[in-house]
């Protein structure tokens, strides 16, 4: 921490003037400390669009590479717009140089609404396939609701059956999740991850409250600095166009 003191009438008032995260990390007899200093100098050049890198320094001593960051206030990512913003932006970027670490908590939401990477060593030479793998793994549950997600954990979907039902539901389902739809001929009936839904009306309950118990699992909203207690209205687009409402205790 770094203060500025201000003494007025022989009374000294503290306030902090900067935070900073100060990291070392050991190698053993020098082992990668060249390559990870490379990378972390290369990072230091870096865009990553929607994610904000802090400012840091880095230098070398003995065995140890140190790195000091300034200090991010702000809580953890946990909406699916962060998720959305994150994956489009370090797994899908044009580059082999990204981040490879997927825990939310490598990730900071700041008072501003700005996004940053806080875990800064994570970064370096990770192909899109290695990243897509790693994210892969990490993500299953929340990776349905990703607009730009392609991997194993899509919601797979059947829609039997050829008419205006059919037509509404894939739109709904193409709005609100990434999903691998097949049409298939036959009377009205959807197969959602294994389940069979035979009315348009189970089949909008059913995406219903998958949306709704990601978003509670994702603790939407939790790290919002104002702290308020958060209470879902209107959940999604999927019930402002079915004139649907939902709360949520």
């Amino acid at each position: 921490m770094t203060y500025s003191r201000k003494i007025i009438d022989g009374k000294g008032d503290n306030v902090v003037y900067t935070l900073t995260l100060r990291k070392e990390i050991l190698f053993a007899d020098g082992l990668d400390q060249h390559d990870k200093y490379e990378d972390l100098k290369r990072l230091q050049q870096e865009n990553f669009n929607r994610v904000k890198i802090p400012k840091f320094t880095l230098k070398w001593d003995g065995n140890s590479l140190i790195y000091e960051s300034e200090f991010i206030n702000g809580d953890f990512v946990t909406s699916i717009q962060d998720y959305n913003i994150l994956y489009e932006d370090i797994v899908l970027r044009d580059s082999d140089y990204s981040f490879i670490g997927s825990n939310q908590k490598n990730f900071i939401k700041d008072y501003r609404g700005d996004i940053y990477a806080v875990d800064l060593d994570e970064y370096g030479f990770y192909p899109y396939e290695v990243r897509k793998k790693k994210w892969d793994t990490a993500l299953k549950f929340y990776a349905c609701i990703l607009e730009h997600y392609r991997g194993v954990d899509q919601l797979q979907v059947e829609i039997y059956g050829d008419g205006q039902c059919q037509t509404k539901l894939k739109q709904v389902i193409e709005t609100m999740f990434s999903a691998d739809i097949k049409e298939l001929p036959g009377d009205f009936a959807c197969v959602i991850d294994g389940k069979r839904l035979t009315t348009l009306q189970e089949a909008l309950d059913y995406l219903r409250d998958l949306y709704s118990e990601i978003r509670i699992q994702m603790k939407l909203d939790a790290g919002r600095s104002d702290h308020h207690h958060y209470n879902a209205g209107k959940e999604s687009p999927l019930f402002d166009r079915n004139n649907r409402t939902l709360s949520i205790g």
